[in-house]
């Protein structure tokens, strides 16, 4: 693992719900990284949705959030609102899009709490506790730590808050230039779709999941150092 960190490699990124290979790959080869939540908080991007596989192609699932100051509203204030009953609804597409994946059995029970038991706090510790989970299952101490405050200017930081965005075509490239093909089981009907949310590998490669996300790290194309 020691060979992998690069302590050169600090990046200030955005909160993330059940993140896309790249923010996992990222977070894998830094040392430690920041964690934006002064920002005031913008829409469609993953920091409340997560992509995953169906049977129908690739489904975005997006947790529906409180702005208590409207669009003022910072990152570290988001609530996620059950008006819309999301858990519930998240639960059934992830069983249903994974439920015949050759590890959903063992992890499932890992993630089931997360959507059995009501939760309308914030939304960036959701997050937070989703990815704590993962990474203890797969062997991985992620070293995030929030920030204090907005950085307008960062200094000795890689800024990936705004690369790292569902709107961008092909994004995934921007960072990682090559992505290794695993099995997936919706594969035979539209191929190998690259950068999912980490559940997706998860649930295919099991335990091996790590060292996919080792292999990948050696394609990650470390943006320059801000300052």
């Amino acid at each position: 693992m020691s060979s992998i960190k690069n302590k050169q490699f600090t990046p200030l990124l955005s909160t993330a719900y059940l993140p896309p290979l790249t923010y996992m790959v990222i977070l894998l080869s830094a040392r430690k990284a920041f964690l934006e939540l002064h920002e005031s908080y913008p829409k469609q991007t993953w920091r409340n949705r997560c992509r995953i596989h169906t049977a129908n192609g690739t489904l975005d699932l997006s947790i529906p959030v409180k702005k208590p100051l409207g669009n003022h509203t910072k990152t570290r204030d988001i609530r996620t609102s059950n008006h819309e009953k999301w858990q519930a609804m998240h639960w059934r597409a992830i069983t249903s899009a994974y439920g015949k994946a050759p590890y959903y059995m063992y992890y499932k029970d890992l993630l089931a709490p997360f959507y059995i038991n009501k939760y309308t706090g914030l939304l960036w510790q959701f997050n937070l506790g989703l990815l704590d989970a993962i990474g203890k299952e797969l062997g991985i101490k992620f070293s995030v730590f929030p920030t204090n405050d907005y950085i307008t200017k960062p200094k000795g930081l890689t800024d990936l808050r705004g690369v790292i965005t569902p709107k961008t075509s092909g994004y995934g490239h921007l960072l990682i230039s090559h992505w290794p093909h695993y099995y997936q089981v919706f594969s035979d009907r539209s191929g190998f779709v690259e950068d999912l949310s980490i559940i997706d590998l998860v649930f295919h490669l099991g335990p091996d999941s790590l060292l996919y996300l080792e292999e990948a790290c050696q394609y990650l194309r470390v943006y320059p150092i801000e300052g």
